[in-house]
């Protein structure tokens, strides 16, 4: 049965309570850029910490598990974490997956959620059809709100403008807050798709540059980098011109400084603290990290 929720304001923090239970906050309404929306990795939330711990997962997702970690270091480690005021629309979860890719890591995250048994509970509105997310209307009709090409009509649906906290805006994120706090496999679904992810940006670097051979601690960069965006144009010719420097890493935690030092700072802290990073090493032929 679908879950009803009430949305609760106060101030500028917006709480939902789901079947009339304990409430549970949801974000809080910032400026950004001209922008209106909702954040809760915030000074002062309420959030509950449900934090990403990469020993839970490495049964089922083995070294992929640590190997993601860091990034959920610079992206805040919070299974919950959203954002609603940048030119995404609607991000969430501890790998900041965005809405606005068209077949990107959050199209590609809420897809799995819609194939989970409890589905219909949190999106009743929601069906996979052709492989892709359509609406229901109440006469059964459907509209697809993503394709190959946009992402538009998804996040028209998560969060309806960026000049404004909408009532629709706050119930999609209490949907997923909900769903993630309550069910082991939500969790799960957000691991899957970040390895997922970083696979595939081993995969590129792997065409790209030639990463076989190259320790972990290098690919777990150059991942950072993809998947933050940081590089621009010159991505791959700064990732290609750093592995060929004499001190690799120093040149792959460069690109993105000074605007980004901080977030490079705290993925080079991560990655010290695991010895893995540097007996693993990547193999193209199984498209794997080995010993």
């Amino acid at each position: 049965m679908a879950h009803l929720y009430t949305i609760i304001r106060s101030g500028n923090d917006f709480s939902v309570s789901a079947n009339d239970g304990p409430a549970f906050f949801v974000g809080r309404r910032v400026p950004y850029q001209g922008h209106i929306g909702l954040a809760n990795i915030v000074g002062g939330s309420r959030l509950k910490r449900l934090v990403f711990d990469p020993a839970k997962f490495t049964d089922r997702f083995g070294f992929w598990a640590e190997f993601i970690d860091p990034t959920t270091h610079c992206e805040g480690r919070n299974f919950l974490a959203l954002n609603s005021y940048d030119r995404a629309a609607f991000t969430f979860g501890f790998g900041q997956f965005a809405a606005h890719v068209p077949g990107g890591d959050f199209v590609q995250y809420l897809r799995s959620l819609l194939g989970l048994p409890d589905a219909q509970d949190y999106f009743p509105h929601l069906r996979i059809k052709d492989g892709h997310i359509h609406s229901i209307d109440g006469a059964g009709g459907s509209l697809a709100l993503e394709d190959a090409n946009s992402t538009a009509k998804l996040m028209a649906y998560l969060n309806p403008t960026l000049d404004e906290v909408e009532d629709a805006e706050v119930i999609a994120a209490a949907r997923l807050i909900h769903w993630t706090t309550v069910s082991v496999a939500a969790q799960e679904e957000q691991v899957s798709q970040m390895v997922a992810t970083f696979k595939s940006f081993m995969t590129r670097a792997q065409a790209r540059v030639g990463i076989d051979g190259r320790s972990a601690d290098l690919c777990c960069v150059i991942a950072d980098i993809l998947h933050h965006g940081r590089g621009g144009r010159m991505t791959w010719p700064l990732i290609d011109e750093s592995l060929k420097s004499a001190k690799p890493l120093e040149a792959l935690l460069s690109i993105g400084v000074p605007p980004w030092k901080d977030r490079c700072e705290k993925l080079r802290k991560a990655i010290a603290a695991n010895p893995n990073f540097k007996t693993k090493h990547w193999d193209a032929e199984s498209k794997d990290f080995r010993d």
